[in-house]
């Protein structure tokens, strides 16, 4: 689709490197433009993902599944209103469709489309447009909103930074809720969000990652921060790992057994479970292999390694690392949010290599109540805080003490 477009796209890659928005392209074949259809390619689902806009991958074929969105077309001299229609239709494999309404008025067959996301709206620039050339060439209407997006973007990372500055200068704040998930909680709250096990960032597009410092007084191990959740895509379920190779045990301050895997999976050692990871290179994805007797395998479960590309991108394009200084007072711990480390577009391509070195580690945490209820925390992908850098590059370092 993109090799039909009547201009070079590369001559354009440079501004939108410049302002840091990301961008998906789009070229109008003639004959889908006739019937008012394009493929939603590969990268313009990922764009739409990333920025929380819509999943092709949740969505079902069909109608009556079809997604409306507010959207503007980009003039040289100002916005006009427009709506996307996305969608699968029941035609074949339902390969994913974008529809704008009114295109036909606003761009020809094989014009160069860039699509981007401001204030939650998908914004359509017709590349091909010679009076939207001149405006980004002479600084006019089109430069100047790529460069508010770009300020924006930056805007949004100080407006969190100071609100994290308050709340470090009011010192120790109570946990909202025990245990290792008060030091996260604790500071959404007084930020006021909500506690987000959902794929996307919490704040603005900005991921928040909290972990200790301390903890009553004393430097301690940091906690591994988790990096996203991701289920199996083929084999066993979480639940049906925890049926078949959990164990009755009892918890601790429990009185009862329970079958239950709390356990952390490696590619570096066969764990207590007799479970470990995987890469498997010749099929691109992350095998779990159950060992026997110290040398046969069986195959348990997998991951494909684009998919767990696309959620780490999704979940930390930028993040907030906050190192938090913790203390007990009449058996509730308190926090004090001390030091932030911001960092941005993660290398995915190292997802891999930081996978098979044992950098980046799953945890399963699960288990069956007494009554037979079912109870997890998920698939969790983790990595140790001193080795985030090899995967998000040198963080900026804001010292708030």
């Amino acid at each position: 689709m993109l090799a039909m477009s009547d201009i070079d796209m590369t001559q354009f890659l440079p501004l939108f490197a410049d302002t840091g928005v990301p961008a998906a392209f789009l070229v109008p074949t003639p004959t889908g433009y006739e019937k008012s259809i394009m493929d939603a390619i590969g990268s313009v689902r990922a764009l739409l993902k990333e920025e929380g806009i819509h999943d092709y991958e949740a969505q079902r074929q069909g109608p009556k599944a079809k997604q409306m969105w507010e959207s503007y077309f980009v003039t040289a001299n100002g916005l006009v209103e427009t709506q996307a229609s996305l969608y699968r239709p029941v035609t074949k494999k339902g390969d994913p469709r974008i529809w704008f309404k009114n295109l036909k008025q606003y761009c020809k067959p094989c014009n160069l489309l860039a699509l981007f996301i401001f204030e939650n709206k998908i914004h359509v620039l017709n590349l091909s447009d010679v009076t939207v050339q001149n405006s980004i060439a002479q600084q006019g209407f089109v430069y100047e909103l790529l460069q508010q997006i770009k300020c924006s973007k930056q805007s949004v990372a100080m407006e969190l930074l100071h609100k994290i500055e308050r709340i470090h200068k009011q010192g120790f704040l109570p946990s909202v809720t025990p245990g290792d998930p008060g030091v996260g909680d604790t500071l959404e709250h007084a930020l006021g969000i909500s506690r987000n096990n959902a794929k996307t960032p919490d704040y603005k597009g900005i991921e928040l990652k909290s972990t200790r410092l301390t903890r009553h007084g004393f430097a301690r191990n940091a906690t591994r921060p988790t990096l996203f959740t991701k289920v199996p895509d083929e084999g066993l379920t979480y639940r049906e790992i925890v049926e078949t190779y959990g164990k009755w045990q009892t918890p601790r301050g429990g009185s009862a057994e329970r079958l239950q895997l709390y356990e952390t999976f490696t590619t570096q050692r066969v764990n207590a479970y007799g479970l470990k990871l995987e890469i498997n290179t010749e099929k691109d994805r992350l095998d779990m292999l159950y060992v026997r007797q110290g040398r046969l395998r069986e195959y348990v479960c997998s991951w494909n390694m684009e998919n767990l590309k696309d959620a780490l991108l999704l979940k930390h394009r930028e993040t907030f690392w906050v190192k938090a200084c913790s203390k007990d007072h009449d058996g509730r711990e308190y926090f004090r949010y001390d030091k932030v480390l911001h960092t941005k577009k993660p290398n995915a391509s190292l997802l891999a290599p930081l996978l098979a070195s044992g950098k980046i580690t799953v945890d399963l945490a699960a288990h069956f109540k007494e009554d037979g209820k079912w109870r997890d925390h998920g698939m969790l992908f983790k990595i140790k805080p001193e080795d985030i850098q090899l995967l998000m590059g040198e963080p900026v370092v804001y010292d708030l003490l």
